[in-house]
């Protein structure tokens, strides 16, 4: 009997694409959502741990994001090299290229992982957390920092899973990361069945323990495709493959590192200006704004699949037929779920903003003040989320064909040149939803943008 996640990655190059881009998005638009459940439980435990616990963990949060940054260099340059390989079927070049990835994300997670430790608190200081806020986020990362190795294997296996056109197998990866995830947040963050209370530690063990397990099960799952041999790191590394990897990815590291750097930057400016309410407000929306956005990224997954394949048989048309009718699909969902937020803003926002009868004064007001700024986030995010789609899916189209630089040109302007001095302007008009309507407009801009240049053909060109 054949597997069904081989049966998906076979439509890649063959049948009826919109039927095809939908069975390959599906599975992981299903993992997606997997993860932004996970992301709700984490804010739902650490929301009854107060404002400040809340401020460090989503500061916190994106900087871990923007550490992984490295992680995803690696993940998209390898999985470039796999999704070429694998339809122009040179099996045993996937495999060196897997191979390749995984030993060099051993080496620059350990690096990594290492350094922030050292330099954790500065770090955090650096970004704006002061006091209770400073002292939670140093805990919460002293923790998180050991599972960042096991992040970078993550990120790189899945690259792998990506490249194959495989999306069944790594909702199951994420099934299972999750329920260890939510599992012991539910036990080490208020102590439940007899397990000690940790707060905001019980919150950082829970993560990295979690990326433990999707490793393990990642390296089960890999044994039964056809990338088999590249979990065997007893080779010896290669310059060479190194180099094609890095040459590919680097330039989508740097987008990760614009796009979370200018998060950093903009967080940082809201806590100086708005305060913890306004950057645990800020967490709690980008949350709840992951319904949306999360499925775009299980698009723009099955559209690099898509063109990287297709460029590898030599078929660009094919390619381009189906980065289009990802596009299309993500943009119906996410318009959609931009009329959801916009309908039950508030509901969304009391899921994880808990004013529990007996309250002190002072801190329900300030709950109820975050409340009101996530309400406002989501019903101005609601108006951008058709061009946050064609601005994910497309460029993961681009991924996927191995043109990285251009796309990340592009990220430079959107969040350093556009966002960060019209949110400066904005908030100093505005005052904290005049941030919020930065992100919009600049999310807008980025959209058509990355529009203009899928449609500019060069992709179509693109060496890896």
């Amino acid at each position: 009997m054949s597997n069904p996640a081989d049966a998906r990655a076979s439509r890649i190059l063959e049948g009826p694409i919109a039927r095809g881009v939908l069975a390959v998005a599906m599975p992981s638009v299903a993992t997606m959502l997997l993860q932004t459940f996970n992301g709700f439980l984490d804010r739902f435990f650490v929301g009854d741990l107060g404002t400040a616990a809340m401020a460090a963990v989503s500061l916190t949060s994106t900087l871990l994001f923007t550490l992984l940054s490295a992680a995803m260099a690696i993940s998209v340059g390898g999985s470039a090299l796999i999704a070429r390989f694998t339809g122009a079927r040179t099996q045993g070049d996937a495999v060196a290229a897997l191979r390749q990835s995984l030993l060099l994300s051993i080496w620059v997670g350990g690096a990594i992982s290492a350094v922030v430790y050292l330099v954790r608190r500065p770090l955090l200081a650096a970004q704006g957390l002061t006091g209770p806020s400073l002292d939670a986020g140093e805990q919460y990362l002293a923790w998180a920092v050991a599972g960042l190795p096991f992040s970078f294997l993550v990120w790189t296996q899945a690259g792998a899973f990506r490249g194959l056109g495989d999306t069944v197998r790594p909702f199951y990866v994420t099934l299972g990361s999750n329920l260890v995830h939510a599992g012991l947040n539910y036990l080490l963050i208020p102590g439940n069945l007899g397990f000690p209370r940790l707060g905001i530690v019980g919150g950082a063990i829970a993560l990295s323990a979690s990326q433990v397990m999707a490793v393990v099960l990642q390296l089960w799952f890999l044994r039964a495709t056809p990338l088999a041999d590249g979990v065997d790191l007893r080779a010896r590394p290669s310059r060479e493959w190194m180099v094609r990897i890095l040459r590919v990815g680097l330039p989508a590291g740097g987008q990760q590192i614009l796009r979370t750097g200018s998060m950093l930057l903009f967080q940082n400016l809201l806590a100086r200006q708005g305060g913890d309410v306004a950057v645990a407000a800020l967490g709690v929306g980008l949350v709840a704004e992951s319904i949306a956005f999360m499925p775009g990224f299980g698009y723009s997954i099955a559209a690099s699949a898509f063109v990287g394949q297709n460029l590898g048989a030599g078929n660009p048309k094919r390619a381009a037929k189906a980065a289009w009718s990802a596009t299309a699909q993500s943009m119906l969902v996410m318009t959609l779920a931009g009329l959801v937020f916009y309908a039950f803003a508030e509901p969304f926002a009391r899921l994880f903003v808990h004013t529990p009868p007996g309250m002190e004064p002072a801190a329900r007001a300030l709950a109820e003040r975050q409340v009101e700024l996530v309400v406002l986030y989501l019903r101005i995010a609601a108006a951008s989320e058709p061009f946050l789609a064609l601005g994910i899916v497309l460029a993961g189209a681009l991924q996927g064909a191995g043109e990285t630089v251009s796309p990340t040109i592009l990220v430079a302007v959107c969040s350093l040149a556009i966002r960060l001095p019209l949110g400066w302007i904005l908030l100093a008009t505005h005052g904290v939803p005049g941030a919020w309507w930065s992100m919009s407009i600049s999310t807008i801009i980025q959209g058509v943008a990355t529009l203009a240049l899928f449609r500019g053909g060069r992709w179509a060109q693109a060496k890896v």
